[in-house]
């Protein structure tokens, strides 16, 4: 069949009107895709990764990104650079759209120093402002010395009713403490690795003013170590008042519900908490639960609340941060003023020298844990365990599907052509395909064709795509280079992308003309902008379609314009990690298939809800620990247990 003239009659739009591309998407013209969900595959996310900390650390100022990458996955880079404190920009268009970093300019903080003048008029609004509202006796403490402030402020807090919003700990006076209760608790208590040693661990702290507590997760510290000092002071009268510290809010109020639930006591008794903006407390609380920052706020208000207190116990003092580290440089200095507190540090990881160092010679106690069978699982093996997939996941599938099939068509296309058919027959044939020496299969069509141009080709009208593969077709196939004229012309005046895809062999316009070594083509679509690292369905770039099939002028020529463009160390096989590991093909195929359907910047609520069905439903009874980052992602992860999954409706598991 003969080439469609250069001039091919369009085909009347419906309803009138000129043509052009139709629109994209339902309804109408396309949306543009929000950067709410960026689903990219794993290995280009940790890669990207890899090359912003090396740039962040190097002495680069700028790096450029190759324009292959997605719009997609420079919106991910988009939001790492800003999260690394690095401005990122986008520039060029379609597929010619690139995306450069650069590390902020020093000089763009450092601002020199600026005075501001009051005028007449606002030293007057000043001066009636203080007269309508004078300056408290706080306000004017705050203005003192720090070396004298410390003992106004002192003073203040004694006299200061503390409400229990005040973010500190209150005045209390030592009791002695009431005898526990009974619960359904206690065997689960006895059977704990750290109940063993209550006897020595209450000595010990006895004969000393600071304690290590080394134990692994699981032992007990944290919910007895503060009962044993309950239980030692009620048996033998001594009146007594602990502070116990927790790095977070939520660990503070789940411990203190804890060991108010074991002894039969309500919360808000002996046992209490308080936090920035809430308290459990009264006067018969003996244990308070809080966090670190309340104590130290509690403490730069004075020292005179410690006075009333016996002991202080730090928990997971590993989790060092700022609130820790500045609370355990005051307790250290307040242990020589009040020689009745002790001091206890109870940690699960805990660098023993380093604070044995700190604190001088003091005892530690280790604790052992007790050993479970843990089992590993990734993410891969929960895929293919749960068979958990989405509706996303199922459109990759789809779309994964689709190309495989294709594949398997251009093969038996070649083999029926290279069995049966005579280059010359070639040039009669109704549909062209593709020619011996042309093989797009040699890594059986491992690689995936670029989203944009897929994209691009769902916009255009059928008759654009049928006349565009023709084109290309009789280029390849019958050497024809006047076809061209036509393909310019479409490029030109039809809004046809210069990287547009033969619709059966994915090859674009600059892979068939440096295969066919038609140079001055070459330079006319590398001039419109035509990507030179598009790859074909086989992986295939441009340069080598001309390197396979011997184009040693196309070869130089598309070398030199790759090294004009100065990516510097960066190109698009950089992004691709090389897969080491021992996963299996069906497991990255599932891992590849979930990425592209879910933002793991986010936590994936129905992923968790299925495996909880499925432990639910596998596993004997028991109970299930699950870490989640914020409290919206547990109410979250909870109402749908409670009220949302109907699979969990009628479970007693729930």
């Amino acid at each position: 069949m003969s080439r469609p003239s250069s001039v091919s009659p369009r085909p009347p739009a419906p309803g009138g009107g000129g043509g052009g591309p139709a629109p994209c998407g339902p309804g109408g013209g396309g949306r543009a895709k929000g950067l709410k969900d960026i689903r990219i595959d794993e290995e280009v996310k940790i890669a990207v990764n890899i090359a912003l900390e090396r740039f962040r650390y190097g002495d680069q100022r700028e790096m450029e990104f190759p324009s292959s990458l997605t719009s997609t996955e420079r919106a991910f880079i988009h939001r790492l650079s800003q999260s690394l404190g690095l401005v990122s920009k986008s520039k060029g268009k379609g597929a010619n759209r690139y995306l450069t970093v650069k590390k902020k300019d020093g000089s763009e903080t450092a601002h020199a120093m600026m005075t501001c003048n009051l005028t007449h008029n606002t030293k007057h609004a000043v001066r009636s402002l203080i007269q309508r509202f004078p300056v408290t006796n706080k306000e004017r403490t705050e203005l003192l010395p720090k070396t004298e402030r410390g003992n106004v402020f002192a003073v203040e807090a004694e006299n200061r009713e503390m409400s229990k919003t005040s973010g500190r700990l209150n005045n209390g006076i030592p009791q002695i403490p009431v005898k526990r209760g009974e619960s359904e608790f206690d065997s689960f208590r006895q059977s704990l690795p750290v109940f063993e040693k209550q006897e020595e661990i209450v000595k010990i702290i006895k004969e000393n003013k600071v304690v290590l507590i080394v134990g692994e997760t699981g032992s007990g510290k944290t919910t007895q170590i503060p009962q044993f000092l309950l239980d030692d002071c009620f048996k033998n009268g001594i009146p007594c008042r602990i502070f116990c510290t927790q790095p977070r809010r939520l660990a503070a109020i789940a411990v203190a519900e804890r060991v108010a639930a074991e002894r039969r006591e309500r919360i808000g008794q002996t046992i209490g908490y308080q936090i920035r903006l809430e308290s459990r407390v009264s006067p018969k609380t003996l244990l308070t639960f809080c966090t670190n920052g309340v104590l130290l706020r509690t403490l730069m208000a004075g020292d005179s609340t410690l006075s009333t207190v016996t002991h202080v116990i730090v928990d997971e003092v590993h989790e060092r941060d700022r609130f820790s580290d500045f609370l355990l440089t005051k307790l250290r200095d307040l242990l020589q003023k009040h020689p009745t507190l002790k001091l206890i540090l109870s940690s699960a990881a805990l660098d023993v020298n380093l604070f044995i160092r700190y604190f001088g010679s003091c005892p530690v106690i280790h604790i052992q844990g007790r050993p479970f069978e843990v089992k590993e699982m990734f993410l891969e093996d929960i895929l293919r365990t749960t068979g958990y997939t989405n509706k996303e996941m199922l459109k990759y599938k789809k779309e994964k599907q689709r190309e495989e099939k294709q594949q398997t068509t251009l093969t038996e296309w070649y083999s029926v052509q290279e069995n049966t058919l005579k280059p010359e027959s070639q040039r009669q044939r109704v549909v062209p395909h593709v020619t011996e020496e042309y093989d797009l299969l040699d890594d059986g069509g491992d690689a995936v064709f670029s989203q944009l141009t897929e994209k691009d080709v769902n916009c255009l009208e059928p008759w654009l795509i049928k006349e565009m593969d023709a084109c290309l077709s009789d280029i390849w196939l019958h050497k024809d280079v006047d076809a061209f004229a036509q393909v310019f012309h479409l490029i030109l005046t039809e809004n046809v992308s210069v990287d547009y895809r033969h619709s059966e062999t994915s090859a674009t316009a600059l892979m068939v003309a440096a295969g066919r070594g038609f140079s001055s083509q070459v330079e006319q679509l590398i001039s419109m902008g035509a990507n030179v690292h598009s790859k074909a369905s086989n992986g295939w770039m441009a340069l080598d379609w001309a390197k396979h099939f011997g184009q040693t002028e196309i070869v130089d020529l598309l070398e030199s314009y790759s090294a004009s463009l100065e990516f510097g160390n960066l190109d698009e096989s950089s992004l691709v990690q090389t897969n080491g590991s021992d996963l299996s093909a069906e497991d990255r195929e599932l891992l590849k298939a979930y990425h592209h359907s879910f933002d793991d910047e986010k936590v994936d609520l129905d992923l968790i809800m299925h495996l909880l069905y499925n432990i639910c439903h596998s596993c004997d009874a028991g109970a299930i620990l699950i870490f989640l980052p914020g409290y919206d992602e547990i109410v979250g992860l909870r109402d749908r247990i409670l009220f949302d999954d109907k699979r969990f409706a009628d479970n007693t598991h729930r």
